[in-house]
């Protein structure tokens, strides 16, 4: 299958006005805040609109284009059609076009739609910044049957605050997954269908437009402070229906309804410690809407959340919900998608409780297909198979670190998810739109460490060495899909990261860089000056150059080649030749500090900053797999023992009390996608080095954890090996931009056979190999090193023998 993916288009033409309820989130302007601000008492909002309209005609094609700050869910007669926009800030917010021709009918008809103005930052939502009358929470949806508009959002569109749900202030800044309560008794659950009593609705508001000085009285999107909505470039979510085995709900310890976040996140603990819930496993990682029936008396309680791991410290690391039961059957459905394996629930209620008659999770994940990779290794093969599962629940809106827990898009994690999709999905449009999103650089030029979410702020330090694997990624879609437009859109930004870093280049090394140096979970020391990070970055203008000759730009090639240049020259500096390793950095005095990590040793042999005459000592290091030790602050964080609140600060690394002439700190499942790397650079076995990631399917057999000691039960950073078993195993990858050209360098070590088939932008490859022989069949001109045998074969359908066997 040809790889595919949605470019950016035009923004529309809108014709729906912007509205929203009397009581936005607001204040109006004053001497203090002549734009307006934010009502600190408004949060959490959900306003529900109407609008009835006649047809004469079911139309041919039916598209219903809507945006929300922050989120809608859309319904036409009664039948939900989809949640939307995607994860944004005001400079980033986009539309979505579904397709509802099959939900019209000739007659009557109703769009019903649920806005949501969450007011506090979540994870994947950033207030807007106020503008007079923006920002307080919008909905723009119109109709368009045939190319013709038939009804667009107006003041005849009917409004009603949903009172069912109660403001749910937030957890905290670490665990900012919002709670949901939600009173049934209060709510019309045929609210979006034709036949409903809407007497009591009243008439939405428009919102104008108004600048301090420009435009004023524009209702319609475009303005203020979004700008230009565009369509959104992301593919449809989807995934399987997963049911959820139902039981007899155990009994609260708290038996009166909750009224906040704190109470109901005490409740649930309280029970978890006294043994007092019902635990139903879905027998998976499942991300996605979770749906609940339950049948019960008005008034009666339940309490629940999807989560990873039962224990008091769960619920922190969830997205907790109550609800009140109406008489007879409630059926609820979070507002936001959730992840987690078990489904927790306890109830109250003066007699019988209620009882769970149906649960389900349909997942919401972005397509993949089009792609395979089998071997003869069944232990590799589970490792891959659970590597790509990870993928998918960590590729929503955006790529995530982990659906189960924060759900936000970390800049620098999604350089894995990346990889792993443009070698194993056919289906780019993530891949090729993440990059995107996450160009959203601050002021001074760099990445935040998260992109359109409550870690965007400014007020919260960024990761700088994220930043670079942005720039990876970047460099990705310049390899893989050649798409000249978008790496000139892209490159700019780039160019903005790396300057970032020149103020503190001393003597050709990066010193005293500022922000959350990370390189890893593992304790690679950073104080001073790094060498991880000045080899990343190091890396990183390697890979601009590459991107600027290609675009024609030699004078931008050259500056950064004459930076490499330096470093290469002050690199040397954190050589030591008695340990015949690279310290990980210098300190503060000028001394070479104690530690020894396989990151600067990877990372530095990828930015070319290796001498020809050490590469040996670099093989060595790499290959001593028996003087790895690895540790991570996250061993009791989250579900496992302490909430993302205590336990061992994040934050925090101690200078080495390991023997640090014997022992080198390995990396974890992220930074091990850069050690890959190196490994196959050198010609070395990476087969050895996948069975590691049987420690992880031990404690997570249907999706990876965060890191070898714990984190997080689902981590998309952790499935480099889905990538690395076609990239290096199969040696399937571009030898020129695009893929012009191919290059197929297979080594299949241990394995008997294997054989992939690899979506491009010109058609698949596909190749099995063997012990005897080499089948491939290639869209492009491709170079074949294998066997004995080094040739440029012709697009078409090649055999070749092993002539070493």
């Amino acid at each position: 299958m040809t790889a595919h993916w949605t470019s950016p288009s035009p923004a529309r033409e809108w014709t729906a006005q912007w509205i929203w309820s009397e009581r936005t989130g607001l204040v109006p302007p004053g001497p203090a805040n002549p734009v307006g601000a934010h009502d600190p008492s408004v949060y959490d909002v959900r306003v529900l609109f109407r609008r009835a309209f006649h047809l004469d005609a079911v139309p041919t094609r039916a598209l219903l284009a809507a945006t929300a700050d922050g989120r809608y869910i859309a319904h036409v007669n009664g039948e939900r059609v989809g949640q939307g926009p995607g994860r944004h800030d005001a400079n980033s917010l986009t539309y979505d076009e579904w397709d509802v021709t099959a939900l019209l009918h000739v007659g009557r008809n109703v769009i019903a739609v649920m806005g949501r103005h969450y007011g506090n930052p979540v994870p994947w939502w950033m207030p807007s910044r106020p503008s007079h009358t923006m920002g307080g929470g919008a909905l723009a949806v119109e109709l368009e049957a045939d190319g013709r508009v038939v009804v667009a959002t107006d003041d005849q569109w009917q409004v009603q605050e949903g009172v069912a749900w109660t403001p749910a202030e937030p957890q905290g800044l670490l665990a900012s997954q919002p709670a949901e309560l939600f009173d049934a008794r209060r709510h019309d659950p045929d609210w979006t269908r034709l036949d409903v009593d809407d007497t009591g609705w009243w008439p939405a508001t428009p919102l104008r437009e108004q600048a301090v000085i420009g435009p004023r009285g524009r209702v319609t999107p475009g303005g203020e402070p979004y700008g230009a909505v565009l369509p959104s470039v992301l593919p449809r979510l989807g995934g399987d229906r997963v049911e959820i085995r139902t039981a007899p709900l155990a009994r609260s310890l708290t038996s009166a309804a909750v009224t906040c976040t704190s109470e109901l996140i005490a409740a649930l603990s309280a029970d978890a410690s006294a043994g007092a819930l019902t635990v139903l496993d879905t027998g998976r990682v499942v991300s996605g809407r979770l749906q609940l029936r339950l049948r019960g008396r008005s008034g009666d309680v339940v309490r629940a959340a999807l989560v990873e791991a039962v224990g008091p410290a769960a619920f922190e690391s969830a997205a907790p919900f109550q609800i009140i039961l109406d008489d007879g059957e409630t059926v609820f459905e979070p507002f936001d998608q959730v992840g987690g394996r078990l489904l927790v629930l306890s109830a109250a209620a003066e007699g019988t409780l209620p009882e769970l008659v149906a649960a389900e999770v349909r997942e919401c994940h972005r397509p993949r297909h089009g792609a395979s990779f089998r071997c003869s290794d069944s232990d590799l093969q589970r490792v891959v198979d659970v590597s790509l599962r990870t993928v998918d629940l960590s590729a929503a809106d955006a790529y995530l670190d982990c659906p189960t827990r924060e759900r936000r898009a970390w800049t620098g994690d999604a350089i894995v998810h990346q990889s792993v999709d443009l070698v194993a999905n056919a289906d780019w449009s993530l891949a090729m739109a993440n990059p995107r999103l996450l160009a959203r650089p601050r002021p001074d030029g760099l990445l935040p460490m998260a992109a359109a979410g409550d870690f965007a702020s400014p007020a919260i330090p960024t990761i700088p060495d994220w930043s670079l694997h942005w720039v990876g990624s970047v460099h990705n879609i310049y390899r893989y899909a050649g798409d000249r437009a978008a790496v000139r859109e892209l490159l700019p930004v780039v160019e903005t990261v790396l300057r970032w870093f020149l103020p503190y280049l001393r003597q050709g090394r990066l010193c005293d860089v500022p922000g959350w140096v990370l390189i890893d979970w593992s304790p690679v020391q950073v104080e001073g000056s790094s060498a991880a990070l000045t080899a990343l970055w190091a890396r990183a203008l390697r890979q601009f150059a590459a991107m600027s000759d290609w675009l024609g730009d030699d004078s931008r090639s050259a500056w950064a080649e004459r930076l490499h240049e330096q470093t290469v020259a002050g690199f040397e500096a954190f050589w030591d030749e008695g340990r015949h390793a690279y310290r990980d950095n210098i300190l503060p005095d000028g001394t070479r500090g104690s530690g020894v990590s396989e990151h600067v040793a990877a990372a530095a042999l990828l930015a070319a900053l290796v001498p020809a005459h050490r590469v040996g000592a670099i093989r060595a290091l790499l290959r001593d797999r028996g003087s790895m030790v690895t540790d991570s602050p996250l061993a009791d964080h989250g579900s496992d023992q302490a909430g993302p609140s205590a336990g061992r600060p994040v934050w925090r690394r101690d200078r080495p009390d390991w023997d640090t002439e014997r022992f080198v700190i390995g990396a974890q499942p992220f930074f091990r996608s850069v050690v890959h790397d190196a490994v196959a650079l050198l010609g070395d076995d990476l087969i050895p080095l996948y069975r590691d990631w049987d420690r992880l399917l031990d404690t997570g057999p249907t999706a990876l954890r965060e890191c070898w000691e714990g984190g997080s039960f689902c981590h998309g950073w952790s499935a480099t090996v889905a990538r690395d078993v076609i990239v290096h195993t199969m040696g399937i990858a571009p030898a020129e931009p695009g893929y012009e050209k191919a290059s197929v360098r297979p080594r299949l070590e241990s394995l008997a056979w294997a054989e992939a088939v690899v979506p491009t932008p010109h058609g698949d490859i596909e190749l099995h190999v063997d012990a005897v022989s080499l089948r491939l069949r290639t869209p492009v001109p491709t170079v074949v090193e294998w066997g004995g045998t080094v040739a440029e074969v012709a697009a078409g359908e090649h055999t070749i023998r092993n002539r070493l066997a």
